[in-house]
């Protein structure tokens, strides 16, 4: 199968380096520097799986005549430069392994509803100055077809990156899964960019483990508002929390959570942390902010929602 990955960072050298070892076409979309690193070196994974692979790569605005799947692994606030610099490129298929739900939007105003997946990336990894990828986490990455798709089968997709060793699935219910880690990730990324600790340190702590649950109860009610079943998935149970009889109850889900990352994973930060003591660029209005828009435009309250984007956005302007 023929892949097109658009970004070079962690996720997108992690899935192009399983999809090339697996014998699969891979064009690398990059530029700058990062674009040098991989004609130099490839594609050097380490941690999980290890790799050192040469790949193709091409720069932004040269022109792929056979696309394939095209996977974008580019931040949010960068999906608009990104499409437009791709310029007449025509997928069999498409999605985003970023961040948020609002990924989907960008893409179907480019493309049109016809041959957007929707997808959630439960992997993880870190885009070192030297150029190599830290490999930590390899958990889920759904894939499903949207309202109006009507591309290349959802299966056949998810088995290729499956059996390239990402663990891969396709699902029937892909805005639930979509929806049900954006709901508990909205949490952890503000707790992550106001306590910038390491993700158990902040999950476990009492307090802000109570401003997570405040967080996840509003976002859910979003969802709620749109029709959107909520099921309790990594990396945060958010019916459950949703749901409890309390918020001490619900907070002990969170805390629980946290120490379990502090014995098994005490160095697990969140890429927004990771993003912000780097300072670079917070996927912030994209993700609190479209969730608060929603949340307006729906009627629901959102006032914790709205507080901590104010917060975030605002560390967003200030950063070094």
């Amino acid at each position: 199968m023929q892949f097109t990955i658009v970004g070079a960072g962690a996720l997108g050298t992690i899935l192009g380096a399983h999809l090339i070892a697996a014998g699969h076409g891979v064009t690398m979309v990059a530029r700058g520097a990062r674009a040098d690193q991989l004609a130099a070196q490839g594609l050097v994974v380490r941690g999980l799986r290890e790799f050192d692979l040469p790949c193709t790569v091409v720069t932004p605005g040269t022109p792929i005549a056979t696309p394939g799947v095209v996977v974008y692994t580019v931040k949010t606030y960068q999906m608009s430069d990104a499409t437009a610099a791709l310029g007449a490129l025509r997928p069999e298929a498409v999605f985003s392994v970023a961040n948020g739900v609002m990924k989907n939007e960008q893409l179907r105003a480019v493309y049109g509803a016809s041959s957007v997946l929707g997808c959630m990336a439960n992997v993880s990894g870190e885009l070192l100055a030297s150029g190599e990828v830290s490999f930590t986490r390899n958990v889920r990455l759904p894939l499903g077809a949207l309202p109006g798709y009507a591309g290349p089968s959802p299966v056949a997709i998810a088995d290729v990156i499956n059996a390239a060793g990402i663990v891969a699935e396709a699902v029937t219910d892909i805005e639930t899964v979509e929806w049900s880690k954006f709901v508990g990730w909205l949490a952890m990324f503000t707790l992550a960019v106001i306590a910038r600790s390491t993700t158990g340190v902040y999950l476990e702590n009492p307090r802000l483990a109570a401003v997570g649950v405040k967080i996840v109860k509003e976002a859910a009610a979003v969802a709620s508002a749109r029709g959107i079943r909520l099921v309790d998935q990594s990396p945060l149970p958010v019916v459950s929390v949703a749901t409890a009889p309390d918020d001490a109850s619900a907070a002990a889900f969170l805390r629980d959570i946290g120490r379990n990352l502090i014995a098994q994973a005490p160095t697990h930060r969140m890429s927004a942390l990771q993003d912000l003591e780097a300072g670079r660029r917070l996927e912030v209005h994209e993700t609190l902010g479209y969730a608060c828009r929603e949340a307006a435009r729906l009627g629901v309250p959102a006032p914790t929602l709205g507080l901590c984007y104010e917060i975030c956005a605002g560390l967003d302007e200030i950063r070094v």
